[in-house]
């Protein structure tokens, strides 16, 4: 049953049905709006629940909230217009803050998690913030790569609407990150959120000031990470 349901919710999120071509920009917010009620169901009702039901099963929902965290897993990539820019924002913002809601710097003092926010099994913890970093890392490659080849030519608005919101994602999962108690971070975490550094840098040579102005929030969370080499004196204590 587990593995029908986890295929199921994947035909449900993410048909590979298109839509039709007179369908109106009102009913595709209605079934966007559809989607993040799935989206809810998985929050309250499934994940909560994640220490009785089958590893399998919340691997696949896992899977699935990181790949509709980013605008670019929804399979529209010839969307550019002002009216369809937004669609499935709202969506991909919902399996973002979900993923972020349950991975382990949720329900901690200082974390300020979601509301209804709590602490569950560690199969989700850290599978949801490793397949976070994985998935900005790839989007932040693929928009250097493509801003390069285009040139003096724009990329789509939603490309710029994409990377901006996972340059703003990466900030506030580097800013929770550091509030949590060190011994809820694994060091493999901190190893992957500090390789991100170099691909943030490379973004540096955008010109959109939209981007710009993410990145430098960005960035900004990475200045308590910096540190001297391991085994330097400073002020006569050894690093």
């Amino acid at each position: 049953m587990w593995a029908d349901l986890g295929a199921a919710i994947d035909d449900f999120l993410f048909s590979n049905s298109l839509a039709s071509p007179t369908q109106s920009l009102e009913d595709q917010q209605c079934d966007e709006a559809l989607d993040c009620k799935v989206v809810q169901l998985i929050r309250e009702e499934i994940l909560p629940q994640a220490k009785h039901i089958p590893k399998e099963f919340i691997l696949k929902i896992v899977s699935l909230l990181n790949k509709g965290s980013i605008h670019s897993a929804t399979g529209s990539p010839t969307v550019d217009t002002e009216s369809s820019r937004k669609l499935r924002e709202e969506f991909a913002k919902s399996c973002f803050e979900t993923l972020l809601q349950f991975s382990f710097l949720s329900g901690t003092a200082d974390a300020e998690p979601l509301e209804g926010s709590t602490l569950h099994g560690g199969v989700v913890n850290k599978l949801a913030v490793t397949s976070l970093l994985h998935r900005f890392q790839e989007v932040i490659k693929k928009y250097v790569e493509d801003e390069r080849l285009s040139g003096k030519c724009p990329l789509p608005r939603h490309r710029m609407a994409e990377i901006s919101f996972v340059l703003k994602a990466v900030a506030t999962l580097t800013a929770s990150l550091k509030k949590a108690p060190p011994e809820n971070v694994e060091w493999s975490v901190w190893q992957q959120l500090i390789g991100l550094y170099p691909h943030l840098v490379d973004c540096t040579t955008s010109t959109s000031a939209q981007v710009c102005r993410s990145l430098r929030e960005a960035l900004h969370e990475y200045v308590s990470l910096l540190s001297p080499p391991h085994g330097q004196v400073i002020n006569g204590n050894s690093s």
